[in-house]
């Protein structure tokens, strides 16, 4: 078996019967997507380190931290892995999700040059948006379901009454912040979680949590940090 082989076995071994079925469903090419991850996966771990010192890792959407990680070992992995432990997920469950959402990456599309800029600071629905230029839900990542409807929601409040028709109707379809709004990406997230065994609490944890990070960073209206043992204790999302 060679090196590449060996890779590509322990990626579908970390991913999961399960995950490799949550993926299918998505029409994702998986063996295409593997080999993609695999040519993007070198030996940075020097470099990933002096970027997350000067990148802030604590200001990183959590899909995000996979993005910019080529190992889960690398700096930006092992942030990824905190975080999920810290809302209780095991180290099986964060492994596959890494492997899901690094195959959900690799597909090529128009998604590539939006997330090479901070994704806290992303802009999904503007004046140009329409029901046909809205992503696919099957083609983004959990953060980037959240922050899509985030800003979504964002909009309907602040911008609602100068949006054109056909923007006001992909926010409609986006946002869920009233009982007209689809929320068709809210409900993918929280479709997928429950997939991959999330409980009720653990997906209200990382929301809240992803959500922290926009409201802080992109609409500033608070300077309370994200993703501590405070913030993700799930007593307060239990229901």
């Amino acid at each position: 078996m060679t090196d590449i082989e060996e890779r590509k076995r322990i990626i579908f071994e970390q991913v999961g019967g399960q995950g490799l079925n949550i993926l299918g469903e998505m029409g994702i090419d998986i063996d295409s997507a593997v080999d993609r991850i695999l040519r993007k996966q070198a030996n940075q771990q020097e470099i990933l380190k002096a970027q997350a010192k000067s990148g802030a890792i604590n200001n990183i959407m959590t899909s995000e931290l996979v993005y910019r990680s080529c190992l889960p070992e690398d700096v930006y992995g092992q942030e990824f892995t905190r975080r999920l432990r810290g809302i209780g997920l095991t180290d099986e469950q964060a492994s596959s999700l890494y492997q899901i959402e690094q195959l959900i990456l690799s597909v090529d599309g128009k998604l590539s040059e939006d997330r090479t800029q901070p994704w806290v600071r992303r802009y999904f629905i503007t004046p140009l948006s329409s029901p046909e230029t809205l992503p696919e839900k099957e083609l983004l990542t959990l953060s980037e379901l959240i922050l899509i409807t985030d800003d979504a929601n964002s909009a309907f409040w602040r911008d609602h009454h100068a949006l054109p028709e056909k923007a006001w109707a992909a926010l409609c379809i986006a946002a869920c912040c009233a009982q007209y709004t689809e929320a068709q990406y809210a409900i993918a997230f929280n479709e997928r979680t429950e997939k991959c065994g999330w409980s009720k609490a653990q997906s209200g944890a990382y929301t809240k949590n992803e959500c922290l990070l926009t409201e802080r960073l992109k609409w500033g209206h608070h300077e309370e940090p994200a993703w501590t043992r405070k913030t993700c204790d799930l007593k307060q999302y239990q229901r």
